[in-house]
């Protein structure tokens, strides 16, 4: 796994960095093909390590370095300003390799090996989340709607998910962190109750706009 860390650190903080980008469109096409199997080695990689005759406890410092790994390179790639439009796609591709990781590992590994839950290292002692008084599952619908209604820029929805999990707690979490990978599922898989209630949120917000304002 070390090979495949040691290239995404190559194409994140160098070749993608702005200040120091030189890639042509050879090189671009070359790496939209070559990160789709990065990500694919480094889950395969995992499954083996974990279901291989390693020690737990040597696995398990594999997964936080990784997770560490992804987070820092993933935060890397937020910081970047002056992207080239010409390398727009490749920036994605990189952020949703890098997600897909992250949102693995917390899905399969947190509970069993102890990991930082969607990779908060470091967090603040005063907890700056919005609480909503929404269930997990309306949250993530709330935000399909905002998503579906152009709402929101169409980047991609794995870093959508990811930002919720990290910026909002819903009721019953207490200060635990909701799961991405688990945000991710119920943002796919809406039941009808779930659009119920998400509805009747919707028209108490229409009428308290309606109190607010005459709108003709």
């Amino acid at each position: 796994m070390n090979a495949q860390l040691t290239t995404l650190r190559t194409l994140v903080l160098k070749e993608l960095d702005p200040m120091y980008y030189q890639l042509d469109k050879k090189q671009v096409d070359y790496w939209l093909k070559e990160i789709p199997l990065i990500e694919a080695e480094v889950l395969n990689i995992l499954q083996t390590e974990v279901m291989g005759g390693l020690k737990n406890s040597l696995v398990e410092r594999h997964l936080k370095q990784l997770q560490y790994d992804c987070t820092f390179l993933l935060n890397a790639l937020y910081k970047y300003t002056d992207k080239p439009d010409a390398a727009a796609c490749l920036y994605q591709f990189t952020e949703s390799c890098l997600q897909h990781i992250l949102m693995d590992l917390d899905e399969r590994y947190t509970v069993s090996f102890r990991l930082q839950q969607d990779s908060e290292y470091g967090r603040a002692a005063e907890d700056y989340r919005i609480r909503v008084l929404l269930s997990a599952e309306a949250l993530a619908y709330f935000f399909k709607l905002l998503y579906k209604a152009g709402v929101l820029d169409s980047g991609p929805v794995s870093r959508l998910i990811v930002s919720l999990s990290k910026n909002f707690t819903t009721r019953g979490v207490g200060n635990a962190q909701l799961s991405s990978g688990s945000l991710m599922t119920k943002y796919k898989q809406v039941v009808q109750t779930t659009a119920k209630s998400v509805r009747a949120l919707l028209v108490k917000m229409t009428k308290q706009l309606d109190d607010e304002f005459t709108i003709s």
